[in-house]
């Protein structure tokens, strides 16, 4: 799986900003294509990581994730719209899989499906708690 995303990355990509651009809620922010999908790469190296990662190995931090919840608090995002685009980014990926499944060992595909739910909650809760650490205390 890992091979097929990181062969699939831009038209994965494209598909994802796509379905954003579906969404009102999140094109009320204005950013360009190329500033809305910057982030998107470096997630997918992670999940990359993730699918060869060793199985008793300790899962990383996305600091990915992390920065890109900071600078979404920065633009406006609400933590709605945070969810939101992880969402989508979710099932693009389960969509990328799909549309290669007759390429995948299927004794081992639900174990994909296991490890990608569970970077995309990974990645969802590092955005998450940089864009929560980065708010105002209520006063």
């Amino acid at each position: 799986m890992a091979a097929i995303l990181g062969r699939e990355l831009q038209p994965t990509i494209k598909e994802w900003l796509r379905r954003v651009n579906l969404v009102p809620e999140l094109i009320q922010i204005p950013l360009s294509d190329k500033d809305r999908t910057r982030h998107l790469p470096a997630l997918f190296r992670d999940l990359i990581f993730r699918l060869r990662l060793a199985k008793d190995i300790d899962i990383p931090i996305s600091v990915t994730a992390a920065a890109h919840g900071q600078r979404q608090r920065e633009q406006g995002y609400s933590a709605a719209m945070r969810v939101e685009e992880s969402r989508i980014f979710q099932v693009g990926r389960f969509r990328t899989l799909h549309l290669h499944l007759g390429e995948r060992d299927q004794r081992r595909l639900l174990l994909d499906v296991i490890v990608i739910a569970d970077e995309a909650d990974t990645q969802l809760r590092e955005a998450v708690r940089s864009f929560i650490a980065r708010m105002p205390s209520p006063q």
